[in-house]
């Protein structure tokens, strides 16, 4: 069995960073397999999302596996059938899944929800909250106070 974690690329590299170090450091859920769903437009900041993620999952044990899945972010239906096989496949494949729904455009975060709160969905549906987003922005975990952050895994809230 495999940890997995999906991610979308949006314009806050952080946004994406910051709740799978938070994962790891509060949950201990490091995933040993990244997906990064991206858009032409996120291109740099998807290199900025790899290097970071690469680090952080050697520091807790090894560098996890990228998988980069280009899509067009003006094609909801078939952004949403992605998200949907994604968790799907790696699930019948007997791998625990965790979908951060933080970062990318709000379109793209309900379908995260949608799926991973779904039946046969993911295990965890991450979302990091901030208590004041434009003071933390561009802000590493490491920098922004314990008590100004919280990790919430929407399974729990909503079942």
């Amino acid at each position: 069995m495999m940890k997995v974690w999906i991610t979308t690329v949006g314009t806050s590299p952080f946004a994406v960073i910051n709740t799978l170090w938070a994962a790891c450091e509060l949950e201990g859920y490091v995933p040993e397999k990244v997906y990064f769903v991206y858009n032409d437009k996120m291109a740099q900041n998807l290199e900025i999302n790899k290097k970071w993620i690469l680090r952080l999952t050697g520091e807790y044990g090894k560098p996890a596996l990228i998988i980069e899945m280009k899509c067009d972010e003006e094609d909801f239906q078939s952004y949403s059938r992605l998200i949907h096989s994604l968790i799907f496949n790696e699930k019948k494949d007997g791998n625990t899944v965790a979908i951060d729904i933080t970062p990318g455009r709000k379109i793209m975060s309900a379908f995260c929800m949608f799926h991973g709160l779904s039946e046969g969905g993911a295990d965890r549906v991450y979302y990091m909250h901030l208590d004041d987003v434009k003071k933390y922005e561009g802000k590493s975990f490491i920098e922004i106070p314990a008590g100004e952050h919280k990790l919430i895994n929407m399974k729990e809230i909503v079942g």
